[in-house]
Parts: structure tokens; C-alpha cells; sequence
């Protein structure tokens, strides 16, 4: 469908509906209440969208950031709560000669930042000339003395700077603060403008957007040029405090489409001075890490000691030069607040100019004349911390108590070095679609540079955040605000997108470590791929177990649902309480609690909606490794969970059945998707071994339960056996209806060519081991000894041999050791998978023990 259809009369331009407040700088609106120039053209392609394109666009956005898994946590009192990512619909526009006289302001400050890390870090020229205070250095936590003389790559500490910055009231922009600790939002930035695209691919066009391509590849370029060693092909990992992270989706983000490798502390180590990452093949060296933790938290040696997250002996891997951090470690120091009141001297002193973007007006009550200004002038300014810490809280002073001001007065005074005076500021408003309705709101924005061949270039666009309600000034995502993409308009003599840098002198060496996964990766593909396939197997057992206690309610039927029944029942339970003794079939109600619990039970670990739990939770650890099509099923798992959870249906109503039969759909859709669209690296291997492995148990373990009890050649059961296997039609092509144990068996267990047999898995798993790292030692590995012995116990048996009875004593089949020994034989190879590959990770607290399933 078209964006705008001209051939419909404009009768209503809702655009033209929007009034914003007085006393403010509205974004879209002038003075005279008419839209600016850059917004003319592309308020009448908004304004010609009914109401009910615009309703669907919205459902559209929803989906895709639903799809997308889009999130932002934010932290409550106890723990991080995963909230959806919140876009509005409508841009934010920025005209050619705004973005180029912001991009000009900015790169000068971010020139002048440098400096200022550069002297802070290195000969403290400001220190000894007393223009910079020595409380504010040596008393900032965010100065690190062991990083002072850390020679930075290219004399730069910043290799991608933010700025947040606002309207003042009379329309020129001011900052409000600097980002370069870890300058968070570009990854949502590039995804807000992501889904914009999607939504309006013909007014981006028609209105001559700006790429953001052409910065990334940039801002890439840059980053690989860090590498110590001037590599063609350096090793780049982005360095993450993990999944409780606020921003760890934009992490993990970032890292799947600029080719890095998300890690975390622990995936990383130091020997002899060097970086290294720990891979399922060893450890590889680690040329630039793109921080995104704070710099004091990264080596508990030598900074925080009490750090969890970060590597041992980092810092003196940078002091050796053996690896590049971007942004350098202690970048922080310029985030001070206090800074902010001294940046117009240095801009004077060491550029010879004026700063061209002014900061937020600031007075640091640590000098006589600026503390008195603060003191007379309380009511009128925000009072800050100097330096923010545990404890540290800002005040505003105009909603401030008689009692409250005489308090604040008296830390002043008592502690003058710790407090800054801001003037308050007067955030401009921006047009927000709000059930269908334009309102204003206040807004910050945020926006990127990142050095090139050419200078500072800003990314043509930013990461536009909004507060919540009319009224609020204060613009904070952990407060419930939002977000805009911001499109950056290009002048008309602009035919092209042009890049910031140059291609023409790169060498261009294909590289890729075969066995670069980290083994904490590893593991957790390789968990997923359990879960995914024990969500499968148990999901068979439970649409075949509703079947039989209800379609078909005979006797033969209920007796051979006793088998099914074991598998959901907890460890060591007894079958036998839910079985009529009069009737001797299973008592309907009981087994309807067994089958809810195994369904929807959250405190049951191995019920479907706790699996489904798994799944996510292993997939949000790997998600840079995942496509958007493979994460779309794995939403669509966690969707059928929460539903099944709010509605809790009762076991036997057919949305139970629909349930079942639309997670055997989801799970059959990732397969294929794994099969046809997913390349096979050591990634894709992990997954397919732990799907592998658990189907084989699966198959094994049900097998196990129904010939423990059982009469020869029970044709129900096996019937039933090949419909939960979805060999049915396999069985009947061969063997018509002679259901037959023997031949369920040659189906089941030994028939290589079919994919739900236990030989089918066995050599699937061999072919998939044979590409493991472990494979190049000339020495057996024990992996392989574990392998062996499955794969010579499939070759060596026979269904005829194993249905044979009275060979053993008491009479026992020969089936139900073969499978007792087959169980062992796989959790012994999946420990030995474990000891290998992931021995640094805790695996133990994910591992579930089957041996009392059986």
C-alpha cells in the first residue's frame, strides 16, 4: 500500500491539529503557528494518512518491535524488568544547515575533550597552571591513576562521542551533557531507524532522508584501525556487563551487525600482557574492545576490586600496547558535572576559540564568587552533585521547602567542593502521536560522532528521547520515556549519500577464526538447542496423552497412555495412583492435574510454559548469533507462553489441543529456518548437537517407559508410539497395519534415513562432532570415546535380538538395557561435551538430570 495517496482529496490534515505550548521551541511549529520550511513537504505526506492507515502503521510498529525483541530494562528496587522498546511513529526532522551547523559545534567540543583527556592523563599542564582545581581531579572517581600515562591509539581517548543536547527557548541548541564513558544509543538509534523504514519507505524517500550507513562504515573503519599490530583483519570484541544490562539489547545489537563479538568478563582473560578470548578452540587474541561498561569496572586488578565483570590485568595489557580500548579507559573523568563550568576557558586557551554550543549554564560551588551566585539564586537552579556516586542526589530548587533549602544551604556550606549550581533548563517540545492525537512533549536528543580521515563526522540523525507526560521536563527512559527516530534532511545539492571516509587504500583480507565461538556462547546455543527439542518432545507426549485419554476412550487406549504418563510425571512417582483399581484405567480427573501441571506450571521446572522460559532466557545469552527470522520463532514461543499462562484453559478444551499443536508448528518453523537460512559454523553445530542429543534421549527414554510393563506386539501402544514419533505414514509404506514390535523398533531406533529415529540422531551427532576443534588432536579425544560407544551399540543391535525374551534373568528384555546403556551413553557424551567446551562457564546450574525419568 502506498504511503500517500494523491487521488484522495485532503479534506483534514490532522498534522495541522497540533498546538504547542507558549514559552518553548517547538520542533515542528514556528511562532506564527506554521510548519518549518524542512517540515513543509513531509507534514502534507502525514497529514495525508487516514485515520486508519495510521492505526494499522502503529499495530505494524508494535509487531516489529515485538518481533524484533526490541528492549530496554528498567531497573526496579530488587531487579531489572525487560520492558518493549517505545518508538512513536512520527520523526523527529532536522533541516541540512541544522545538521551541519550541529555537526561543526559538536566536533570542535569533541576536539577539545580530547585535549583535555590528553593533558588530564598525561603532562596535567591545567593542573600546574591552577586553571583546573585539584579537587576536581584527584577527588573524581572517574579519574583512574593507574591509567595515567596510557599511551591512546592515534592520540585519541574518545572513538565515538555523545552529546546530549536541547533547544533553548530562543532555538539555539545547548548541551546538557557529554557521553564518551560508554556512550550508549547508537544501537537503538540505527534500529529506531530500522523500523521507520519499514513503516514509511516512501515519505523517507520522497522527503531525501539521510543514510546512517555511511557513518557506520566509518565509524567501523575507525575502530578496526585501533588494532595495536595495524591489522588488515583484527579480532574486535564488544565488551558487555551482560543480560541484566540496561542496554544489553542495543549491545548485543550492535555486535550482530557490525561483526564484533559480544563477550563478557569472563570470556576474556590476560596472559603475558595480551588479551585474550576464551573460544571453543583455544584462546584467541583480542586486538580492540569496544567498551560498553564503565571504565572502573574492568579490571578488578588494578581499579575496582570488587568487580565481577571485568578482566584481570586489562590494564596493563593497554599499558604494554597489546590492545586498544575504545573509548579509552578513565574517559569518564569529562562526564563530570563541575566540568562543564570550565569547558569555555580551556575552548579559549587550547582551541583559541569560542565554544560554538554552549553547555547548560554551570557554577561550581567550590570557588568563592560562583558559590555565592548559587547560594543568592537557590530558587532558580538545579544544585548537583560534583561528582555522582552511591548516595548522590540532585535538588530542584524551586520545589524545595523552606526546611528543605535551610538543609541544602548547610551541605553547601559544609562541603562546597561537592556541589554545582545548573541553570534549570527549558527543554524545547516536539509533536507526539497520542491516541491519534498530536500533544506536545519535551524532549532531549541525542546525537553521535565518530573521528574520521576527514575530522569529526556526526551520524545524519540520533537517538531523540521524550518524556512521558505534558508537563514532565525531567527526559528519562528509566522513567517511562520514549523515543523518535530523527531523520536528517539532505540539501538539494546533495545528488548522493557521500562517505566519510576512503575505501580505495584498504586491503581487504577475509578473515574469520573457524572456531572463534566463546565457549560461554557455546554453551548457551548449545542449551538452547536442548530446550527447544525438550519443549518439542514434551509437547508430542502431552498432545498424544490428551488424545488418547479423550478421543479415543477405550481401554486398550488408556492403558497404553500409561507409558505417556510417566513422562510428565515427576521423579519417582507412581503411576499406579492414577489408575482406577475397579476399572483399571487411568482416572480421568487426576491424570487432568498431572497434564495441567506439566503444562502450565511455573514452579514445575520441567513443564512446557518453564521450558519455553529456558528457551528465552538461553536465546537472549546468544541473540547476536540468532537471525531475525530465528528470533521471530523463538517470540512467537514466549507469546504462546504468556497466553497460555493468562488464560490457563483447562486440559481438555481445545485451546489446550490449539496450544500443542501451534508450539509443534512454532518449533517445527525454527527448525527449518535453522536447516535452510543458517550458516553452518560452530554456532549452528552447538545447537544441532544439544537438538541431537535431546531428541535421542527423548526417544529413548519414552521407549524405556513403554516396554517396561508391556505385552508383546501391543498394537495400540505402538500405534501410538509411531504417532507421537510422526513416523506413522513411514510405517505404513513399509509395513501396512502389521503393527508389530519389531518393526516399530527398526522405525524407531535403527532406520538411519528417518529424522525422528534414535540411529538418525546417533549419526547426525557423528557428523557434527567430526567438525568440533577437538577433531584435530591425532590422540582420541574423550568425546570420541563417548561417541564410539553409542555409535557401536546402534551398529552392533538388532530388533530381533532386543525383543527377544528369557535371554536375561527374570525374563527382562534385552531392549530395556540396550536403552539403559544408550541413556548413559548420551549424558556422559553431552559431560564430556561440557568439560571440553564450556568448562569455564556454570553449567551446573543449568544441567537436569534425566536418570530418574526412565
Amino acid at each position: 500500500m502506498p504511503d500517500i495517496d494523491n487521488s484522495k482529496p485532503l479534506t483534514r490534515n490532522w498534522m495541522r491539529e497540533y498546538s504547542p505550548p507558549e514559552g518553548y521551541y517547538d520542533e515542528y511549529l514556528d511562532a506564527e503557528g506554521k510548519p518549518r520550511p524542512h517540515w513543509a513537504r513531509i507534514s502534507d505526506a502525514f497529514g495525508r494518512i487516514d485515520k486508519d492507515s495510521w492505526k494499522r502503521r502503529k499495530r505494524q510498529l508494535d509487531r516489529l518491535i515485538q518481533d524484533n525483541g526490541i528492549t530496554y530494562n528498567v531497573y526496579g528496587e530488587n531487579k531489572a524488568h525487560l520492558h518493549p522498546w517505545s518508538m512513536d511513529l512520527l520523526p523527529h526532522v532536522l533541516g541540512p544547515e541544522e545538521v551541519a551547523k550541529i555537526e561543526s559545534a559538536l566536533s570542535q567540543r569533541a576536539t577539545l575533550l580530547n585535549i583535555v583527556l590528553g593533558d588530564v592523563y598525561g603532562r596535567q599542564t591545567m593542573l600546574q597552571s591552577s586553571r583546573m582545581p585539584p579537587f576536581l581531579i584527584y577527588s573524581n572517581p572517574n579519574f583512574l591513576r593507574p591509567c595515567h600515562g596510557l599511551l591512546s591509539p592515534r592520540s585519541k581517548h574518545i572513538h565515538l562521542y555523545a552529546a546530549d543536547i536541547s533547544r533553548a527557548p530562543d532555538g539555539n541548541w545547548w548541551v546538557l551533557g557529554d557521553r564518551v564513558e560508554a556512550a550508549s544509543g547508537l544501537g537503538y538509534a540505527l534500529e529506531n531507524r530500522m523500523l521507520s523504514s519499514r513503516i514509511f519507505p516512501k515519505i523517507m524517500w520522497e522527503a531525501r532522508t539521510r543514510s546512517l550507513q555511511p557513518f557506520i562504515n566509518a565509524f567501523t573503519q575507525h575502530i578496526e584501525s585501533l588494532a595495536p599490530q595495524n591489522s588488515n583483519s583484527p579480532n574486535i570484541a564488544l565488551l558487555t556487563a551482560g543480560p541484566n544490562n540496561e542496554t544489553y539489547f542495543e549491545q548485543s545489537f550492535l555486535a550482530r551487525n557490525l561483526g564484533y563479538t559480544l563477550a563478557e568478563g569472563a570470556d576474556l582473560t590476560v596472559r603475558n600482557n595480551r588479551l585474550y578470548m576464551k573460544t571453543i578452540g583455544g584462546v584467541q587474541q583480542v586486538d580492540v574492545l569496544l567498551r560498553r561498561i564503565d571504565s572502573s569496572w574492568t579490571d578488578p586488578l588494578e581499579l575496582r576490586n570488587e568487580s565481577l565483570i571485568g578482566i584481570p590485568g586489562l590494564v596493563n595489557a593497554v599499558r604494554q600496547g597489546n590492545v586498544s580500548i575504545a573509548n579509552a579507559l578513565g574517559s569518564g573523568f569529562v562526564e563530570t558535572s563541575a566540568m562543564l563550568a570550565f569547558l569555555p576557558w580551556f575552548c579559549r586557551n587550547y582551541l583559541g576559540e569560542n565554544l560554538e554550543m554552549p553547555s547548560v549554564a554551570t557554577w561550581w560551588c567550590g570557588q568563592e564568587s560562583e558559590r555565592k551566585y548559587v547560594l543568592d539564586n537557590l530558587d532558580n537552579l538545579a544544585i548537583k552533585p560534583t561528582f555522582w556516586g552511591p548516595g548522590a542526589a540532585s535538588y530542584f530548587g524551586p520545589s524545595l521547602s523552606s526546611k528543605q533549602k535551610e538543609e541544602l544551604v548547610a551541605k553547601i556550606h559544609r562541603y562546597p567542593e561537592s556541589f554545582c549550581g545548573q541553570e534549570i533548563v527549558s527543554n524545547g517540545t516536539i509533536p507526539v502521536d497520542i491516541d491519534g492525537a498530536l500533544q506536545p512533549r519535551h524532549f532531549q536528543l541525542r546525537v553521535f560522532l565518530a573521528p574520521t580521515e576527514n575530522g569529526w563526522k556526526m551520524m545524519p540523525g540520533g537517538l531523540l528521547r521524550y518524556a512521558q507526560e505534558e508537563n514532565d521536563v525531567v527526559v528519562s527512559m528509566q522513567q517511562g520515556g520514549a523515543t523518535k527516530d530523527t531523520w536528517a534532511l539532505r540539501s538539494k545539492s546533495d545528488k548522493s549519500e557521500r562517505s566519510y571516509g576512503s575505501n580505495h587504500d584498504r586491503v581487504v583480507v577475509e578473515r574469520r577464526h573457524y572456531n572463534d565461538l566463546p565457549s560461554r556462547t557455546a554453551d548457551n546455543l548449545f542449551w538452547l538447542g536442548r530446550y527447544v527439542e525438550r519443549a518439542e518432545g514434551l509437547t508430542r507426549v502431552l498432545r498424544s496423552l490428551c488424545s488418547m485419554m479423550v478421543d479415543e476412550a477405550d481401554r486398550e487406549t488408556h492403558q497404553a497412555a500409561l507409558p505417556f504418563l510417566r513422562q510428565i510425571l515427576p521423579p519417582g512417582s507412581d503411576t499406579k495412583a492414577f489408575v482406577d483399581p475397579k476399572t483399571a484405567s487411568p482416572n480421568l480427573e487426576k491424570v487432568e492435574k498431572a497434564i495441567s501441571f506439566a503444562l502450565f506450571e511455573e514452579k514445575n521446572l520441567e513443564s512446557l510454559v518453564s521450558n519455553f522460559a529456558s528457551i528465552d532466557r538461553a536465546a537472549n545469552k546468544a541473540k547476536e548469533r540468532l537471525s531475525n527470522e530465528t528470533w521471530f520463532r523463538l517470540t512467537e514461543l514466549k507469546e504462546l507462553a504468556q497466553a497460555s499462562v493468562d488464560n490457563m484453559p483447562t486440559v481438555f478444551d481445545d485451546e489446550t489441543l490449539y496450544l500443542l499443536d501451534k508450539t509443534l508448528e512454532t518449533l517445527a518453523s525454527f527448525s527449518g529456518n535453522l536447516a535452510e537460512n543458517t550458516t553452518r559454523s560452530q554456532g549452528w553445530r552447538f545447537l544441532e548437537i544439544g537438538r541431537r542429543l535431546e531428541r535421542a534421549l527423548s526417544i529413548s527414554f519414552l521407549l524405556s517407559a513403554a516396554y517396561k510393563s508391556t505385552g508383546p506386539n501391543d498394537e495400540t501402544l505402538v500405534a501410538k508410539l509411531l504417532e507421537w514419533g510422526d513416523s506413522s505414514i513411514t510405517y505404513r509404506r513399509r509395513y501396512l497395519n502389521n503393527m508389530l514390535d519389531t518393526n516399530l523398533l527398526e522405525v524407531l531406533c535403527f532406520d538411519t534415513s528417518n529424522p525422528r529415529s534414535l540411529a538418525f540422531q546417533i549419526e547426525q551427532l557423528r557428523h557434527l562432532l567430526e567438525k568440533l576443534p577437538h577433531t584435530v588432536n591425532s590422540k582420541r579425544h574423550p568425546i570420541d570415546q563417548a561417541a564410539l560407544r553409542l555409535y557401536s551399540r546402534i551398529g552392533l543391535s538388532s530388533p530381533e535380538q532386543l525383543m527377544s525374551r528369557g535371554l536375561n534373568a527374570g525374563g527382562s528384555l534385552p531392549l530395556l538395557s540396550f536403552l539403559e546403556q544408550t541413556n548413559d551413553d548420551l549424558l556422559i557424551l553431552a559431560q564430556r561435551l561440557e568439560q571440553s567446551y564450556f568448562a569455564h562457564t556454570q553449567v551446573a546450574q543449568q544441567q537436569k538430570s534425566y536418570m530418574n525419568l526412565a
